[in-house]
C-alpha cells in the first residue's frame, strides 16, 4: 500500500488573539518557512463550566471566527475549529499533518498556564515545537519592576514606572497580515454552529473599530 505523505505544516493556536493582523505569534508562524494551518478550540474543559447557554461571549467569539475563516478563505485557506479538550484535538491535528511546531500568543490564567504545559509536554512528545510569544500586553509583569528587582506593590510607582518605559520604548509591531499568503492552502472547512457546541444565538451588538 502506498504511504500516504502528509504535508510538513506549522500551527498557529488562535485564542485570546482573534485578528489576522498584527499577531505576534501568527507572525512568527507565517515566517517560520512552513505554510500555516490556523486552529481554534472551543475547549470543553470550558464551555461546560458555563450554565447560561446564551452566553454573549461565546457567541462573540464564534461570530468573531467566521469573519477570521472569511479572511482565510481570502487567502485560499482556511480556520480550522475543533470542538474538543486541547489536547484531543492536537492529537487530531497531528494524525492529519506533519506538525513542525505550535506558535501561540501567552495566556496568563490558571487554568491556561496548566493547559499549555500540558500541551507543551505532548506535544514535545510527539516530536513538535511549543512557541509561545508575549501579544496582548505591552508589558508583562516580570519586565516592569523595582529598581531592586522586586514587584510594585503600589499602583502610582507603577504606572510611573510602565509610562517611562512606553515613551523609551518602541512598542513592536508584527504585519501578520502583510504575508497571509504563507497560510496552507486548503479548501473552506466547515466550522461547528453554536448548537453544535451547546448554545444558542441571542440579540449581539458588536461595535465595529474604525481603524481608518
Amino acid at each position: 500500500m502506498e504511504e500516504i505523505v502528509r504535508e510538513k505544516v506549522s500551527v498557529c493556536w488562535l485564542r485570546r488573539d482573534l485578528r489576522l493582523f498584527d499577531n505576534s505569534a501568527l507572525y512568527h508562524a507565517l515566517k517560520s518557512g512552513f505554510p500555516v494551518v490556523l486552529v481554534f478550540v472551543f475547549d470543553k474543559h470550558i464551555l461546560g463550566k458555563l450554565s447560561d447557554k446564551t452566553d454573549k461571549r461565546v457567541q462573540f467569539i464564534h461570530q468573531r471566527l467566521q469573519e477570521i475563516n472569511a479572511e482565510a478563505q481570502q487567502n485560499n485557506s482556511s480556520l480550522l475549529v475543533y470542538h474538543e479538550v486541547p489536547k484531543m484535538a492536537f492529537s487530531k491535528l497531528i494524525s492529519e499533518y506533519d506538525v513542525q511546531g505550535v506558535y501561540t500568543n501567552h495566556d496568563y490564567e490558571p487554568y491556561a498556564i496548566g493547559r499549555d504545559q500540558e500541551m507543551a509536554g505532548l506535544l514535545k512528545e510527539k516530536g513538535v515545537s511549543f512557541e509561545t510569544f508575549k501579544d496582548q500586553v505591552i508589558f508583562e509583569k516580570s519586565e516592569v519592576m523595582k529598581p531592586d528587582g522586586t514587584p510594585y506593590t503600589v499602583f502610582t510607582p507603577y504606572s510611573k514606572r510602565w509610562k517611562e518605559r512606553l515613551y523609551k520604548e518602541s512598542v513592536p509591531v508584527f504585519p501578520s497580515e502583510d504575508i497571509l499568503d504563507n497560510l496552507l492552502k486548503i479548501s473552506p472547512k466547515k466550522s461547528p454552529s453554536l448548537a453544535d457546541i451547546g448554545f444558542e444565538a441571542t440579540e449581539l451588538q458588536v461595535p465595529q473599530p474604525d481603524f481608518s
